[in-house]
């Protein structure tokens, strides 16, 4: 029986070039940039004027999805949002001038927001909210300009 070292390598060197390609396959995985969660509180009160509110602005780094979760509000209320441009990284100058997609949003539910922030020209987000009540109430909730 005569060992064919040619062969032995041959093998080898096969089993171990896809080992490395299935390692590196798996390592491949892009998460966005700025996807990490903010939570912020509003108080809206539309009877007195203040049913609008915006965060301050995040760098989007990139084309996806804008990310938002209601925590609570009171009496499990409901408020509108939308992903809006900014001025800068902690701006409180927004843009609305492109097609804002909105979402009613509920405690304990995420959503991850179809936004057209990026492909509009801006680098920097806010998440625009509006009251959903006529009376005056409070709700908190997490976002992210980006997600996973």
């Amino acid at each position: 029986m005569r060992l064919n070292i040619k062969k032995i390598l041959s093998k080898t060197l096969a089993g171990a070039l896809a080992g490395a390609l299935v390692f590196s396959t798996g390592m491949t995985i892009t998460w966005a940039n700025n996807y990490t969660d903010t939570t912020a509180t509003m108080t809206f009160d539309e009877v007195s004027g203040d049913y609008v509110d915006y965060t301050i602005g995040r760098e989007k780094e990139d084309a996806s999805s804008g990310y938002i979760r209601g925590i609570w509000a009171d009496n499990d209320r409901t408020f509108l949002a939308a992903l809006v441009g900014a001025n800068a990284n902690g701006g409180t100058t927004y843009y609305e001038n492109f097609k804002l997609i909105t979402y009613r949003v509920y405690p304990g539910q995420a959503y991850y927001m179809t936004n057209y922030v990026k492909e509009s020209g801006y680098n920097y987000a806010a998440m625009k909210c509006e009251s959903d009540y006529a009376s005056q109430y409070t709700v908190e909730f997490a976002w992210s300009p980006d997600s996973i």
